[in-house]
C-alpha cells in the first residue's frame, strides 16, 4: 500500500523531487518488537538502516540506552528528529552527546536555525552545532503555510556560521549517506 503511493506521487510529479519513504517514528517501550517485524509499522528512510527516532519533549525514555544498544545489533542507526526542540537536551546537551556516543546520529529542523521556532531553540540548535552534534538539516515541513521547508535560509546560515564544508556535508553529503545506507560521510568536529 505505501510502496503504491510513493508510486502514485512521483509518478504525479514526474519524478523531480523524488518521495523516498521514511516518517519519524515515535519512541515507545514496544519500539523494538515492531522494529523487528517484517511488516514493521516503523519505515526506516529510503528502507535503509536509518531509523528517524523522534523522542518526547521530557526526560529520556528510561530504556534509551537498551534501545540503542538493540537498534546497532541489528545495524540499525536512530536518527534523533529536531533533539533542538526538547527542552531535556537545550538545558543538558551532553545528554545528547551519550546517545550520539552510543552511536546515534541527530537531525536539526531548518526552521530552527533560522528562529522560526523561537530565540531558545536558535540557540539551543546553535549550542549542538557548538559541540559537534548536528549532523543533518531537513525541513520538517508540515505545509507550505504553516510550517514551510525553509532550507535555502537555514543553508544560507550554516554556510555563514560554519563554512561551506559544515553546509555541504549537513545539506548534500550526510542524507546523500542516509539513503543509500551508508555510513555519514561527513562528521561534525
Amino acid at each position: 500500500m505505501r510502496d503504491q503511493l510513493i508510486l502514485k506521487l512521483n509518478t504525479l510529479l514526474g519524478g523531480t523531487p523524488a518521495i523516498l519513504p521514511g516518517a519519524e517514528c515515535w519512541y515507545s517501550a514496544e519500539m523494538l518488537d515492531l522494529v523487528e517485524q517484517d511488516d514493521s509499522p516503523f519505515t526506516r528512510l529510503n528502507r535503509s538502516r536509518y531509523l528517524l527516532l523522534e523522542l518526547a519533549p521530557g526526560p529520556l525514555p528510561r530504556r534509551i540506552e537498551a534501545l540503542l544498544h538493540e537498534l546497532s545489533v541489528q545495524e540499525i542507526v536512530p536518527v534523533i528528529a529536531h533533539p533542538e526542540r526538547n527542552p531535556i537536551f537545550a538545558k543538558t546537551p551532553e545528554l545528547l552527546g551519550m546517545l550520539v556516543e552510543r552511536g546515534a546520529v541527530t537531525q536539526v529542523t531548518a526552521g530552527s536555525l533560522v528562529g522560526d521556532f523561537g530565540r531558545w531553540v536558535r540557540d539551543a540548535a546553535e549550542e549542538l552545532f557548538r559541540r559537534g552534534l548536528v549532523h543533518m538539516v531537513a525541513s520538517d515541513a508540515h505545509s507550505v503555510d504553516q510550517r514551510p521547508p525553509r532550507l535555502q535560509a537555514a543553508r544560507e546560515r550554516v554556510r555563514r556560521t560554519w563554512g561551506t564544508e559544515a553546509e555541504m556535508g549537513l545539506f548534500d553529503a550526510n542524507p546523500s549517506a542516509v539513503v543509500r545506507s551508508e555510513p555519514l560521510a561527513w562528521l561534525p568536529a
